[in-house]
């Protein structure tokens, strides 16, 4: 059929709906605002007017909720100083009432807190660039992503402190290595130090210096020179025991979910890593009866519509149960919300008014 049959084919099938119809159809289509733009411009003297009118009342009252649930995300989210995702919830709220004056206000100061509030940040992480200071930038851009994780500007200044820390650290762990494989375990210790001032849970350096602590200690029972330890342990028994140095440093500080996520790298980069098995195991059972709480607290989340933080929780009822089916869908289930965020962030922010 050609494109003028097709056209006429469907002014023929929108004559023959009613406003009733023609409302409904858009209403399912997700449209709510043109299926009452339809139905508000009915007759009244149409025989579907109290049906209509009907229908305009519940979805009126389903517009208030979606308001009043977008404004509390947008108010929870500015509490925690998320600032570009509370705009973003108030103005899917503006969209659903588009005159509310005082949120639109609200909005636009908003707005210029955060221009404002990002424009001193990006100043001191240049500074701290241009000066070397790699840990002082990493902690500005941490910032900078905590107030507007949706701006594109930053996964530039990501790739570009990623890239100097990974120059840096190559080049401590190369220095390390070889202070290591000669049995200059003083040199070594230095700049694997220096890497842990840079990347503090390295598995690298974490797992040369345990081996270097260890053959100290093994040397010195036996009144012997240090050995040569390099030629006991392969790369990945090295980065194994790293892992479970982190493990143990998590499991000491009550952080138990970071443990079990160590020991899981470990075990990933070396099977045959008894001990990060023994602690795995120990610390699931000593948090397996939290697991209904946490897929509760999850949904009291969704529910909220605060999908990352549901994810979080019910990220962690898969680390004690890796097996647990119900949580495995819930995950599913929030992860394809999240994604389907991904059209309304990419829209553009509410205009700031002239001062």
């Amino acid at each position: 059929m050609s494109r003028v049959g097709l056209a006429l084919l469907a002014l023929a099938i929108t004559a023959c709906t009613t406003p009733l119809q023609r409302g409904q159809r858009l209403y399912r289509d997700g449209d709510r605002l043109g299926a009452l733009e339809v139905w508000r411009a009915a007759p009244e003297d149409s025989s579907e007017y109290p049906a209509i009118v009907a229908r305009v009342a519940v979805v009126e009252e389903e517009f208030d909720q979606l308001v009043l649930r977008y404004k509390k995300r947008a108010r929870y989210f500015e509490t925690n100083g998320r600032l570009a995702e509370s705009i973003l919830n108030y103005r899917l709220a503006l969209k659903l009432q588009p005159n509310d004056i005082e949120t639109l206000d609200h909005v636009q100061g908003l707005a210029r807190d955060l221009a404002q509030r990002k424009a001193r940040l990006k100043g001191t992480y240049r500074a701290a660039m241009l000066e070397r200071d790699l840990p002082g930038a990493r902690r500005d851009l941490g910032r900078l992503r905590g107030l507007d994780p949706f701006d594109p500007e930053l996964e530039t200044d990501q790739r570009q402190l990623n890239a100097a820390l990974r120059a840096e650290i190559s080049r401590l762990l190369a220095a390390g290595r070889l202070g290591f494989s000669m049995g200059n375990y003083a040199a070594a210790e230095r700049a694997f130090h220096e890497v842990l001032e840079l990347a503090p849970a390295n598995e690298s350096a974490l797992g040369h210096l345990s081996y270097i602590a260890v053959t100290r200690r093994e040397s010195a029972a036996v009144g012997e020179a240090p050995f040569d330890a390099g030629t006991l342990a392969t790369v990945s028994e090295i980065r194994a025991e790293g892992f479970y140095q982190n493990g143990l440093a998590a499991e000491r500080g009550g952080e138990l979910y970071a443990a079990i996520r160590y020991y899981l790298l470990a075990l990933d980069a070396n099977p045959e890593h008894s001990q990060s098995r023994q602690h795995l195991t120990r610390v699931r059972e000593h948090l397996s009866s939290e697991v209904d709480a946490l897929i509760e607290a999850g949904r009291n989340q969704f529910r909220n519509e605060d999908l990352q933080q549901a994810l979080d929780l019910w990220r962690r009822a898969l680390l004690i149960d890796p097996e647990n089916a119900r949580t495995q869908a819930y995950v599913s289930r929030a992860e394809r919300q999240l994604q389907n965020l991904e059209q309304l962030r990419s829209e553009p922010d509410v205009a700031v008014k002239e001062e």
